[in-house]
């Protein structure tokens, strides 16, 4: 299922904007291949995560939300600690919908430092985002 995955994303990582068939089409079938994963996928998918390119890993990001099963947190935890803002901001987003109460008070500290230091520079849609996680968070 990995490799059938990889396959489905990466045409769609190559560009900042992957284009309306990504976010009408791509997207669904990415997530429900993400389904059909079992735990052997999921460790395959964490040892490659940090090996992909940034758009690759913004497009995983954005199939996480919804699975219901740790490894979502796991992963998005990992990609977060970044320097490249989108990527930040398409994990916060993420963030946003899932349950966070396993999270320790200094990854809670970490990420509201972070996103205080986007929020003088955001966009008014992604300070909703932001600001929504703050929320979240307290």
């Amino acid at each position: 299922m990995y490799n059938k995955f990889d396959t489905c994303i990466s045409d769609f990582s190559h560009e900042s904007e992957p284009g309306d068939y990504w976010y009408d089409c791509a997207i669904l079938e990415s997530t429900k291949i993400l389904k059909q994963f079992d735990n052997n996928d999921w460790d395959l998918l964490l040892k490659q995560l940090n090996s992909k390119p940034v758009f690759w890993q913004k497009r995983l990001v954005e199939c996480l939300d919804d699975l219901h099963n740790p490894y979502e947190l796991e992963i998005i935890l990992d990609l977060i600690n970044t320097d490249d803002d989108d990527l930040f901001i398409t994990c916060v987003d993420s963030l946003r919908f899932l349950n966070l109460s396993s999270l320790d008070n200094l990854k809670k500290d970490w990420l509201l430092s972070k996103i205080e230091t986007l929020l003088g520079k955001a966009s008014p849609p992604v300070k909703r985002i932001l600001e929504g996680l703050i929320v979240k968070i307290n």
